[in-house]
């Protein structure tokens, strides 16, 4: 009975082990694993994936796809997601931007239905804007990935049109253009409802809660981190968390609630070097230093952006470091150390510049025709304040514009230009009367962020209480657990030692197969190899040939492997350059050649002899030669063993004509010929199609000193009488 019981578990930890393999997602599941957890959805790719395919078209996909055993359709999934987590901050390879063009590029050969073509316009969108930072390109790609879709979709589609409306609404925000941005946020919050996942939810809440932070609507803004905050789980999702209570700090700090404002900065900052996300630790770094900038605390502030610049030089986040530099920048000038204010402005100009990132050097410019005009450098004052003008109208910032123009103004008024000066003071003039910003009752103001306060304060309160509560009942179920964790615990050990054994021999396995394609000594493809290639490709053969050093056949043991190692090498590698064809190492002296279009066998004998001339050419050369296809009835099909045999014995003929010149011999089946030539015993059939006239033989000796060579099965056989 007992044996009984330990077969069972065994079979079924095999089927668990099994089934571990499988590539099964769900849509929503893997949108919060790619947000929370990258690095480990980076790890499960690779590991479905170890290499990336390179495929032409549909049907080398579905090739790749038979070879390793996944479908068509997970193979994509999986591209996509390893074309997203190279795009992410999270990656911290070197070549991601190149590894995500190639897969994109991939992406875009074997895209079919309207999900396909919109996904692959997506990762175009996300690429154009990390890379290019080309945000209007970006948004007409996501715009175009939206419009892929159908109008009836399934959770996965869903999902993505979540991702599109959530990054158009993130470009939008950062061009400054507020009405659209709001259009794609509500959207994205729409899908996030009709999918009803808690986490999906809770993040659209989030970032409308950052979309009006920036437009200062401060009490609204409170209202969506409330309700993204009764929707998170903050033991489940620490990166959401953190990314919550980021932006909670920015809104105090706005306030001036400082208090407030440190305790969810420090708490963001805490979650994301648990996490080890260097990147957000940077930003944390950076709200700390607003905080204390905005209370004049300079040196503090100065010291927070060093953090931060540090960190963003060790990731080489480019964009990141013209942020600090022009923050550092601006508490240079505060503290009145204007040289290295100007100095790091004109860093950070630099990279906004050279990243076409308008929507920041915008504020670049205006803080250096700020900090020209403190001392009096009224040329390069205008300068920069008319470059921030331009960009300001071509984005229609009217806050931005109107503060440029007082630059220019002042710096043309010191200049002499008056005229230009008034002209520019009643532009100012004419923009604030068109201004429909509407001043907020301060007191109201107030009070409603009071009221959201409270509110976000009761969300938390809630928040910890359902997590008290929850911890409770899972105490209660302790006692039941423990007993079946110790039935489980065998099994687990168990299914961890067969996947382990799986993984190493699966590895093995990798191994072994690679190798037994590679000749041990020279390390080049070999027969084995010749046989795997003619399966895949065989309608690309159109000329064999098996070539013999017949002179060099045992010099693995005049000279030594390892001398006749390198000769042999050589004269692969010269063959390979000279003749430019594939060839196959099959023992030492013999190699097989494969051309992809149809060659003589006079003018190929003479190219080897000339192509090994100076390499180690001192042999007589002998081959055999076939033209593909070797029956002309297409519904007639040849295996590579059958091609090689025949080659062999082509060769053997060949080597029966002498020495005194280098010698060749080809076979060419008659038009009615059948495949029964070609079948065991292989050489007894062949030499009597040969003697019936269905063969012709062609030589460059004389066909009457061939002597046939024969299998020891057929070598007493009269073929004369045979043929009788």
């Amino acid at each position: 009975m007992r044996s009984l019981f330990t077969l069972f578990f065994i079979i079924l930890s095999f089927t668990m082990c099994q089934s571990a393999y499988a590539i099964s997602r769900d849509a929503v599941a893997t949108e919060r694993e790619f947000r929370e957890f990258p690095n480990k959805l980076r790890q499960s790719v690779n590991l479905n994936l170890p290499v990336i395919p390179e495929f032409a078209n549909e049907n080398e996909l579905r090739q790749f796809a038979v070879q390793k055993g996944i479908a068509v359709a997970d193979i994509k999934q999986e591209l996509r997601l390893l074309a997203r987590l190279s795009l992410d901050l999270s990656s911290k390879d070197d070549a991601r931007y190149i590894t995500a063009r190639k897969i994109i590029d991939q992406l875009e050969l074997v895209a079919e239905s309207g999900f396909d073509n919109s996904y692959v316009l997506m990762l175009n969108g996300r690429y154009i804007g990390k890379n290019k930072q080309d945000f209007h390109t970006a948004i007409e790609l996501y715009q175009q990935a939206a419009n892929a879709l159908p109008a009836t979709k399934n959770r996965e589609e869903q999902v993505l049109l979540f991702i599109i409306n959530d990054h158009l609404g993130v470009l939008h925000m950062m061009l400054r253009q507020k009405d659209p941005a709001l259009q794609y946020l509500m959207s994205s919050r729409n899908v996030a409802l009709e999918l009803a996942d808690p986490y999906i939810r809770a993040h659209a809440e989030s970032v409308l809660g950052k979309y009006y932070y920036k437009l200062k609507r401060f009490g609204k803004s409170l209202s969506h981190y409330s309700e993204a905050i009764k929707h998170t789980k903050v033991e489940e999702n620490p990166t959401q968390d953190a990314h919550i209570q980021l932006q909670l700090s920015r809104v105090y700090r706005e306030l001036k609630s400082w208090d407030d404002a440190i305790l969810y900065a420090t708490g963001a900052s805490d979650i994301y070097q648990r996490l080890g996300k260097e990147t957000y630790v940077s930003s944390t770094m950076t709200v700390m230093a607003m905080i204390y900038a905005e209370q004049g605390q300079w040196y503090k502030t100065i010291d927070y952006y060093l953090n931060a610049q540090q960190i963003d030089a060790k990731l080489g986040n480019y964009i990141g470091q013209a942020l600090n530099f022009h923050n550092l920048g601006e508490a240079y000038y505060k503290i009145e150390d204007t040289k290295n204010a100007i100095s790091h402005l004109l860093r950070a100009s630099d990279i906004f510049v050279s990243r076409n990132s308008n929507h920041y050097l915008v504020y670049n410019h205006l803080l250096i025709a700020q900090v020209y005009s403190s001392l009096s450098e009224w040329e390069l004052a205008l300068k920069y304040a008319n470059s921030a003008a331009n960009i300001a109208v071509d984005m229609k910032l009217n806050d931005e514009h109107i503060e440029a123009l007082g630059y220019s103004a002042a710096a043309l008024e010191q200049l002499g230009d008056f005229k230009l000066a008034y002209q520019h003071i009643k532009r100012i003039s004419s923009l604030k009367t068109i201004d429909t910003h509407q001043v907020n009752n301060e007191d109201q103001a107030n009070t409603l962020f009071q009221l959201q306060k409270i509110k976000l304060e009761q969300s938390q309160t809630k928040t910890a209480l359902q997590k008290t509560e929850d911890q409770l009942s899972s105490s209660q179920l302790v006692l039941v657990l423990v007993l079946t964790l110790l039935v489980l615990s065998l099994m687990t050990m168990l299914s961890l030692y067969l996947w382990r054994m799986k993984k190493t021999l699966r590895a093995q396995s990798v191994e072994l197969e690679k190798n037994s394609l590679l000749d041990p000594l020279t390390q080049t493809a070999n027969q084995a190899a010749f046989i795997r290639d003619f399966g895949y490709y065989s309608n690309t053969f159109k000329t064999l040939a098996l070539i013999s050093l017949t002179d060099q056949l045992n010099f693995d043991l005049a000279q030594g492997y390892e001398c006749n190692t390198k000769m042999n090498k050589q004269q692969l590698s010269a063959l390979s350059n000279d003749l430019g064809c594939i060839i196959y190492f099959i023992r030492p002296g013999i190699f097989l050649l494969n051309f992809d279009i149809q060659v003589a066998p006079d003018t190929l004998l003479n190219n080897v002899r000339n192509s090994l001339q100076d390499n180690y050419g001192d042999t007589s050369l002998h081959m055999g030669l076939v033209s593909l296809p070797l029956l002309t009835n297409p519904a007639l099909k040849l295996s590579a063993e059958q091609h090689f045999g025949a080659l062999q014995m082509m060769l053997s003929a060949a080597v029966t004509l002498g020495s005194d010149k280098d010698y060749y011999v080809t076979l060419k089946p008659l038009k009615f010929a059948s495949s029964g030539i070609f079948v065991p015993p292989l050489y007894l059939n062949i030499e009597k199609s040969i003697i019936r006239g269905i063969i012709k033989i062609e030589t460059n000796g004389h066909k009457s000193d061939i002597v046939w060579p024969r299998w020891k099965s057929h070598k007493n056989v009269n073929l004369s009488t045979e043929l009788d």
